[in-house]
């Protein structure tokens, strides 16, 4: 984040020195306009590359395999958007009679489209190649002590003193309350009845039977929501 914004800022400048260079010795030219234009285009940005960040993050969590089909096919969108938000700003300053002006599209998409398109798609490069770390957690399997990725846990289950972890179709088990899991394993799980934890992500949908809820995970399991955990947000 703190990147993209030094890129914008160097953008800003390097633009606004070719602006003077190019268009100086016209008439009509205002250096306070290039400013205002590059202004909206860079500070106006700031938050587009933030809220894009976090939509990247979380379509390579949720569809890994569909990851860069989905970015591609949302970059252009961005794009078009802050195009027409940067109209009305523009047009609510002043400088243009109309929300959509067609000088000011030759300009975005002449150039500063361009600079955006590369730092999205950059964004969208880190953001896959970035390595995402995830708790582990010892186990066992049978008598054999093993580590597991948290990440790979479906729903955690109490058997008396111990929890069983339900990976996929295996099963391990570990010596522990699950009170104590609970506030141990962090965000990305939920605990919704005093037998169950749930890792969010592993949640499909919830469903209501009677006076009773349920969570439908992806797996196909079906497990009850505890009175006293409700509701239940994932």
């Amino acid at each position: 984040m703190y990147i993209s914004a030094i890129v914008l800022i160097a953008i800003f400048a390097i633009t606004l020195v070719q602006n003077i260079i190019r268009y100086s010795n016209h008439a009509s030219y205002s250096i306070w306009i290039s400013i205002v234009y590059l202004c909206v285009s860079v500070l106006l940005f700031i938050p587009v590359i933030a809220v894009s960040l976090k939509i990247q993050i979380a379509i390579r969590k949720k569809f890994p395999e569909k990851f860069w089909g989905l970015v591609l096919f949302l970059i252009p969108i961005s794009l078009f958007l802050f195009y027409l938000i940067s109209n009305v700003v523009l047009h609510v300053l002043g400088y243009f009679d109309h929300y959509v002006d067609m000088e000011y599209a030759r300009y975005y998409f002449g150039r500063e489209a361009l600079y955006h398109l590369i730092m999205l798609i950059g964004s969208a490069v880190y953001v896959h190649l970035s390595k995402q770390k995830f708790p582990t957690i010892d186990v066992f399997k049978g008598r054999k002590l093993m580590t597991i990725d948290l990440k790979t846990v479906e729903w955690i289950e109490a058997d008396g003193h111990y929890a069983n972890f339900y990976v996929e179709n295996e099963t391990y088990i570990k010596r522990d309350k699950l009170g104590l899991l609970a506030k141990t394993l962090g965000p990305d799980f939920v605990r919704i009845h005093r037998k169950y934890i749930v890792n969010k992500s592993q949640i499909k949908s919830k469903e209501k039977q009677g006076r009773d809820e349920y969570l439908i995970l992806t797996s196909g399991i079906r497990l009850k929501i505890g009175q006293s955990f409700k509701p239940i947000t994932w």
